[in-house]
């Protein structure tokens, strides 16, 4: 599963859980950014926080995900922290989800 944080000013984190396949963590962020809604969605909006993955669907982690996020020292900079209860957990920053759109999209083309 993966959720999409993105800022929704003053401070503010919206979070987006959304179930997406794949093998691992990359797989799972390329299900996500070019599936239906992906490359229109939040990716491409400027706030943008980043893409946690979590291999497995667990209802009460996709309700309400153990994810803490931070406004860090630099402007547009965010610290993510999770509490993975022991699942495998992966946190992509909002460079590396746009940074494998671009090659996803280099190598497939937009959708």
């Amino acid at each position: 599963m993966a959720v999409t944080l993105t800022s929704a000013g003053g401070g503010q984190v919206s979070i987006v859980s959304t179930a997406v396949r794949g093998d691992n963590a990359s797989e799972a962020l390329a299900d996500l950014l070019m599936g239906p809604g992906g490359v229109g969605g939040a990716v491409l909006q400027p706030g943008l926080i980043g893409v946690v993955i979590r291999r497995g669907i667990d209802v009460m982690w996709m309700a309400q995900p153990p994810i803490q996020v931070v406004v860090g020292d630099e402007e547009g900079e965010f610290n993510i922290a999770v509490d993975s209860g022991g699942a495998e957990v992966t946190a992509f920053s909002a460079d590396d989800t746009r940074g494998l759109l671009a090659r996803l999209q280099a190598e497939y083309g937009a959708k």
